[in-house]
């Protein structure tokens, strides 16, 4: 990712004019509401969760605070909608979708980008697109990638009607892969990645809400939400967080700073 210092990561962006002071906290002892900036404003059930379960340091009591981030990045909530599959390993099912354009290009030229989420483990990733002719390419990396890491292939994956992964069907077939396609408009049958574009989404643009970082950055602030929510307690997964489900281990939080400080 390059050069970091303090434990934190810089990058050479363009001269901004800041709107308000910035801390860099320590990853000794924080308040409750520092954790929830730094977690990307989880819900307050789920913070006290995390907080208990992977023993992280308080300055003080916990405490519920109102957050003016969360009432401007959360403004809806989507119906959820629930299936009976169930999948026994990572990269037995691969939701996939693509969001945008994004009402903001950001400051590399992105609009797009492409998510996908395990059936199995709810992990996901997130890679930013200049257009939709590139998730091709795109995909097919990941692919080679996320194969070798767990020493798996895979087996199935869900799209919608979208002409990007249309025009994937032959890939699939030369490799074995079935492509399991939603009916046109009726997203509810992609819901997994659906509801996951919603969560990413709001997330990154509270994150943008608290930080004062300009929209044009929202690339680095969905990439924080989906590095974040991989980290979070999933009822899905039996109260254990994707990245434990996948890693077999407990994430560390001691390097996390507040997004943009």
């Amino acid at each position: 990712m390059g050069p970091s210092s303090g434990g934190l990561y810089f990058f050479h962006l363009p001269q901004l004019q800041s709107t308000s002071s910035k801390v860099a906290f320590s990853a000794t002892r924080a308040s409750s509401v520092t954790w929830h900036q730094r977690l990307g404003h989880p819900h307050p059930q789920l913070l006290k969760s995390m907080i208990s379960r992977y023993s992280l340091p308080l300055s003080n009591n916990f405490v519920n605070s109102p957050c003016d981030s969360c009432s401007i990045g959360k403004s809806s909530k989507l119906h959820l909608s629930s299936s009976n599959y169930k999948s026994s390993h990572i990269l037995d099912l691969l939701f996939c979708d693509v969001w945008g354009p994004a009402p903001v290009t950001s400051f590399e030229d992105h609009r797009y980008f492409l998510l996908c989420v395990d059936h199995f483990s709810s992990f996901m990733w997130i890679f930013p697109l200049k257009s939709k002719s590139d998730v091709f390419s795109t995909f097919q990396q990941f692919l080679l990638t996320v194969e070798r890491q767990f020493q798996t292939k895979l087996k199935s994956l869900q799209t919608d009607w979208g002409g990007e992964f249309r025009n994937l069907s032959k890939f699939f077939s030369s490799l074995g892969i079935t492509h399991r396609l939603s009916c046109p408009h009726t997203s509810e049958q992609n819901g997994v990645v659906e509801r996951r574009h919603r969560h990413v989404v709001e997330t990154g643009l509270t994150l943008l809400a608290q930080s004062g970082v300009p929209q044009r950055f929202w690339h680095y602030a969905f990439d924080t939400a989906v590095y974040l929510i991989n980290r979070m307690p999933s009822r899905t997964n039996s109260n254990i967080s994707p990245f434990e489900h996948v890693f077999k281990h407990k994430p560390d939080f001691s390097f996390l700073r507040v997004f943009g400080c």
